[in-house]
């Protein structure tokens, strides 16, 4: 049986991951930080948030573009559950474009005829989630044009797709959408066992993803509700979730990432 995909494990990669086992840190700590600069600096972004998988990166960015009930997102037929279960988790509802034959990506004009009937009936989307099939990007520029006309904020589901580029630009710079998540699944490019990571160019929305998977808590005093507080003091803000990736984790994406290439070309050969 010839696999869907597998993980490589190198010895490297162990290594690092015995490294954190030995340390001080094991839950989100240095190493967290390390990778996502790291992928900010590989993809060109000027914010990355790591989280446990891609289905909470979706789901936290939907969260941070204030998804709510009966508000409409719009994505491919062909991707996984999570694409559409994010929204599905914020109250929000769900429809589909079609895709196009040649790439197996969102058909963009499948997308311009369902935006125009959509406009006349007042039932556009809030969010629309292009999904990179297979590392493959989609017609971004053609959506972001779209996004302009019709007032809808983009996600990119680019799980499959760490070192892709398009347009001269990789694949979570975000150049042509608001944010971007990857996965790092054992079948993905590069994986941490479980794992995600969100890049997008929005301060605002990084710093609410950053609490978010948090349990919506804050160590930022600038933001405290409490005047002078003591120095152990910490608030919640917000209903959060724990989201976030562990060093364990984080330790075995650096090492994997410098890999990378190797990889893609062993993909796509």
């Amino acid at each position: 049986m010839i696999p869907y995909s597998k993980q490589l494990i190198l010895n490297k990669d162990i290594q690092e991951v015995v490294k954190v086992l030995r340390s001080d840190f094991l839950t989100q700590g240095p190493m967290v930080k390390k990778f996502e600069n790291k992928i900010s600096n590989y993809v060109k972004s000027k914010y990355a948030i790591a989280v446990n998988s891609a289905t909470s990166a979706l789901h936290l960015s939907c969260l941070a573009l204030g998804l709510k009930k009966n508000d409409i997102v719009w994505t491919s037929t062909n991707t996984f559950v999570s694409t559409a279960n994010c929204a599905l988790l914020c109250g929000a509802k769900v429809d589909f474009i079609d895709i196009d034959l040649e790439d197996y990506n969102l058909c963009i004009e499948s997308l311009k005829n369902k935006l125009k009937i959509a406009n006349k009936t007042n039932k556009l989307p809030k969010i629309i989630i292009p999904v990179h099939f297979a590392g493959r990007p989609c017609k971004m520029k053609e959506i972001f044009k779209l996004s302009k006309k019709y007032g809808f904020k983009i996600i990119e589901d680019g799980s499959h797709a760490l070192g892709s580029e398009i347009y001269g630009q990789k694949i979570g710079s975000c150049k042509y959408s608001d944010l971007c998540v990857f996965s790092f699944h054992p079948v993905k490019n590069i994986t941490t066992g479980e794992g995600g990571m969100v890049t997008t160019n929005n301060k605002v929305y990084s710093e609410k993803i950053e609490m978010l998977r948090t349990h919506g808590i804050t160590k930022n005093k600038k933001i405290f509700k409490l005047k002078n507080p003591p120095p152990w003091h910490f608030e919640q803000l917000n209903l959060g979730l724990n989201y976030r990736m562990n060093d364990i984790a984080a330790a075995l994406g650096i090492s994997q990432l410098k890999s990378l290439k190797y990889f893609l070309r062993s993909r796509n050969k």
